[in-house]
């Protein structure tokens, strides 16, 4: 099956060009909405260098994790050239940097992404980084990302399309448990696209949507949920990545009392929290007390704005009252 054109006309994600960083913070990173960025990856040798004949001649003999099994990229390139499957099989491998270096080597952090608050536990740290390969059809159905953590997604060729919903607001067809530990989608993309898409154009919350090109990056805020489908084969890095913007939901994440079930990417899911705090506590003192106190200030702010009608009416006599 192919994507529908009604299915690819929706663009409602912002999309900005030369943002200083500082701008990304407070229209977006402190909002916690989602943005597409381009031109902040031209100086990735990436994207000249990474062809098929490239990739294939610099991991040659490495096997990448493909769904459950492990391959090497011209034997998966193979099964991707002739795949059949609705739902193709997508090499999604957190550990490329170690097994080719070289890989490593010809991208950077995009500036709006650079401090990653995880980075103080070294070689403890979650997984936070994976290359993404994977023909037309393949993708992810709605997910939100690990830990409470946010995203970043660069596409190197190809191109995807996405829809995001906020942390509020539950996809339909999709059911995650009340502890949140597991998320149950009863339905392939495509099934999702033909039988749930057309009704989101109704509902008062809609879905931020875009389709993401060579050399364009999503940010995708912490708690969003988010369904991607490559539209051709594609090549994309995405990372995760903790600022001092949600780094209190990624504390309070990891402290849940099921965080055993929860949390993801490493061996010691159970020791996280401490671990993390400690490291923050030892290398940036008072941090996370100076953001519970900006916390506190703003949600005791947010409580004393009041609507114009509640300004409007007199809490005495139940009428209005007007001031000249």
């Amino acid at each position: 099956m192919e994507m529908r054109p009604e299915w690819l006309h929706r663009d409602t994600i912002d999309r900005r060009r030369g943002m200083s960083v500082e701008q990304f913070v407070s229209e977006f990173e402190e909002p916690n909405r989602p943005v597409l960025l381009e031109g902040c990856l031209e100086s990735w040798p990436a994207l000249q260098k990474w062809t098929r004949e490239h990739l294939l001649k610099v991991s040659a003999g490495k096997e990448f994790a493909v769904g459950p099994v492990s391959m090497t990229l011209d034997r998966y390139l193979q099964y991707a050239d002739n795949v059949q499957e609705e739902r193709p099989l997508y090499l999604f491998d957190a550990k490329f940097t170690e097994k080719v270096p070289e890989m490593g080597r010809d991208y950077e952090v995009p500036a709006y992404f650079r401090e990653d608050l995880f980075g103080v536990l070294g070689e403890e740290r979650p997984d936070h980084r994976w290359v993404i390969i994977g023909p037309a059809g393949s993708g992810s159905s709605f997910h939100v990302d690990p830990n409470s953590t946010s995203a970043w997604n660069a596409v190197i060729k190809g191109a995807k399309k996405w829809v995001m919903f906020p942390p509020e607001v539950v996809p339909p067809g999709v059911h995650p448990s009340a502890d949140g530990a597991e998320v149950t989608s009863p339905v392939s993309i495509m099934e999702w696209f033909m039988n749930f898409y057309g009704a989101c154009k109704t509902w008062e919350k809609r879905p931020v949507e875009c389709i993401c090109r060579a050399g364009e990056v999503v940010f995708v805020p912490n708690g969003w949920w988010h369904l991607v489908i490559n539209l051709e084969e594609s090549i994309a890095i995405t990372q995760n990545y903790v600022s001092r913007r949600n780094l209190l939901n990624v504390l309070d994440f990891l402290k849940r009392p099921n965080a055993s079930e929860l949390v993801s990417g490493t061996t010691d899911r159970v020791n996280l929290h401490d671990k993390f705090r400690n490291a923050i506590d030892m290398t940036y003192p008072g941090m996370i007390k100076q953001l519970e106190l900006e916390a506190q200030q703003k949600a005791a702010a947010r409580k004393k704005k009041v609507s114009f009608w509640e300004s409007a009416v007199d809490a005495n006599t139940g009428g209005f009252k007007f001031s000249f």
